[in-house]
């Protein structure tokens, strides 16, 4: 299914979280989510065909991790062996009624580009634009970069995937709460504010925007209200499953019901999100809520 049709059609119920998924079917300490499509696929195939089964219409592959610079970091597997084998589970899973978006994260070395540090812009670009490849020859049918909280490391990501792919490439930023004096100045970890990101993200070829992940939950509708004032692009929002707690074994635990998360993605449909999911701590559970609240 080609995503400007999906669009058309209403409102995309995607999928929820990954990582704590494979945790639940054995995902240790030290083994990152990415590596499982080549040693667990079983269990990445498990946790799609749950969202599928849940009332996903579009699902993410299993790479956010897998770009070079994070790999470099203590990766054994190649970008091209990562990327291939999680689009090839998804494409699998999803047939051609479900969407497959190749997820594109952030590096982890945000800090090194310049102003603050010494990385060449070039090597970001370069690192993306491996990925980005490497998934649309894989057969996705959209690129997304997301839970980037530096604009300049977004927008050469959404760059080299728009100038070396056909497809058409979303972003998605994570933001902080915003002061209680000025309740709409939303703006990233890196202080980033919401006309910049628009803008700047657009002339890099964006395609879709909006927001996942970092601290806003229940203020997510009021930054879709924000963001829809800004563009007439689609809008896609991934909320987690509540602001987490470490427990005593230090585990981060997630406690909004699905009912709870399915009236924030009513609410941010009618702020004018044309895609709605879970991020960190969501379940096929949440997912199954949204689109009986949605649908």
């Amino acid at each position: 299914m080609k995503l400007s049709c999906a669009l058309q059609a209403g409102a995309i119920i995607c999928d929820g979280a990954m990582g704590t998924e494979l945790q639940r079917r054995g995902l240790g300490r030290g083994e990152t989510p990415d590596s499982w499509n080549l040693t667990h696929p079983d269990r990445v195939k498990e946790v799609h065909q749950a969202y599928i089964q849940a009332g996903s219409s579009a699902i993410l592959t299993n790479t956010f991790g897998s770009n070079a610079i994070r790999l470099e970091k203590g990766g054994q597997y190649s970008v091209e062996q990562l990327n291939r084998a999680a689009a090839e589970i998804a494409r699998d899973c999803a047939g051609k009624d479900i969407l497959v978006f190749g997820d594109i994260g952030p590096t982890g070395s945000e800090d090194q580009l310049p102003p603050y540090g010494t990385q060449p812009e070039q090597t970001f670009y370069d690192a993306f634009k491996e990925q980005a490849v490497a998934l649309a020859e894989s057969g996705v049918d959209a690129i997304l970069v997301e839970t980037m909280s530096s604009l300049t490391e977004a927008v050469l990501a959404v760059r080299a995937a728009s100038e070396n792919t056909d497809l058409p490439v979303g972003c998605s930023m994570s933001f902080g709460l915003p002061p209680a004096s000025r309740p709409d100045d939303f703006r990233t970890l890196w202080g980033d504010a919401l006309p910049d990101i628009v803008d700047k993200l657009t002339h890099a070829g964006a395609k879709i925007l909006g927001s996942n992940c970092g601290d806003l939950v229940e203020e997510m509708p009021q930054l879709a209200r924000k963001m829809r004032e800004l563009t007439d692009l689609p809008l896609i929002f991934e909320v987690n499953a509540g602001r987490p707690r470490v427990d005593e074994e230090y585990r981060s635990i997630y406690s909004l019901d699905p009912e709870s998360l399915a009236e924030i993605a009513s609410q941010l449909v009618e702020a004018g999100a044309n895609i709605v999911g879970g991020c960190c701590g969501t379940t096929p559970e949440h997912i199954a809520a949204i689109k009986i609240r949605i649908k």
